[in-house]
This record gives structure tokens, C-alpha cells and sequence, in this order.
């Protein structure tokens, strides 16, 4: 984004994305769970985020794009707010991170090329429909065994 290429940043968040999925896939997979694994996990998702954030406060403020410092700042300040009732590793604080996501994509998508766009957004449905299904999955059975809370936890 700094770079001013925002199909590049684009591309890289939706790589970003797909790498965090697989990373938890595989260390289910391998029977590699830690809490210490999984405390990385998370400062490496706010890592990726902050930067991601910074990178489009840039491109916002060097374009003068208004509405987007104040959605990105709604994002913050919702963030911080909702953290404090509902939990990152909760249902619903799996949710609200998938919708995040999503917003934080097409933030990224404002500083695209009209021509870029139509490609990054079919990759960025197939992605986030093929991951969240996986979540999904996933969620459903930590539920089922006790592993996850629903809303707070």
C-alpha cells in the first residue's frame, strides 16, 4: 500500500489470509496444538492487521481518501470496544473477525485500478466462501467437544 500499488496489496492480504488459514489447519492436522501456538497465532493476526491498517491510513491520507481514515477508525475504535465483552477465540469473536476481514479487503480494493478489481474480487469470494466454510467446520467441532466458547469466554 505504501508502494501505491493496492492491487499488490490486495493480493498479498488475500496470501496473508490463506497462509493464517493453512497454519491453523496444519498444526490441527499434525496434532501440533499449543497455547503458545496459538498466543503466535493471535500476534500475528494484530501484526498483520496494524500493518495492513498503516499501509491504508497512507495510501488514504495520500490520496485524500476521507471515508476511508474514518471507516479504518471505526475498525480501531470497534475493535478495542468489542474486545472488551466479546473474546477473539469466542463464536462470536470469530464472526466479527471474519467480518473484519472482509472490510479491511475491500478498504484495500478503493486503491485498486478499475480493472484490477473484478479479478481480486472473485479470488477474494473464493478465498474468504472456501475458508470460512473450513472455520465454520472447524468452529462447529471445537463446539461440539467444549473447546470453544460461544460468545464471551
Amino acid at each position: 500500500m505504501l508502494s501505491d500499488n493496492g492491487a499488490i496489496g490486495a493480493w498479498l492480504y488475500l496470501a496473508g489470509y490463506v497462509s493464517d488459514v493453512a497454519d491453523g489447519f496444519l498444526s490441527r492436522a499434525m496434532k501440533a496444538e499449543s497455547d503458545s501456538g496459538a498466543a503466535l497465532d493471535g500476534l500475528a493476526d494484530v501484526a498483520f492487521h496494524a500493518a495492513v491498517g498503516v499501509g491504508l491510513i497512507g495510501a488514504a491520507v495520500r490520496h485524500g481518501s476521507l471515508g476511508v481514515l474514518v471507516v479504518v477508525g471505526i475498525l480501531v475504535a470497534g475493535e478495542r470496544l468489542i474486545r472488551r465483552w466479546i473474546a477473539a477465540r469466542s463464536v462470536a469473536g470469530k464472526a466479527i473477525g471474519g467480518m473484519y476481514r472482509i472490510v479491511m479487503f475491500a478498504l484495500l480494493l478503493v486503491f485498486c485500478d478499475a480493472d484490477q478489481r473484478p479479478l481480486l474480487i472473485e479470488a477474494g469470494l473464493a478465498v474468504m466462501v472456501i475458508t470460512y466454510i473450513y472455520e465454520g467446520f472447524v468452529t462447529l467441532n471445537e463446539l461440539r467437544i467444549g473447546e470453544r466458547p460461544i460468545p464471551f469466554g
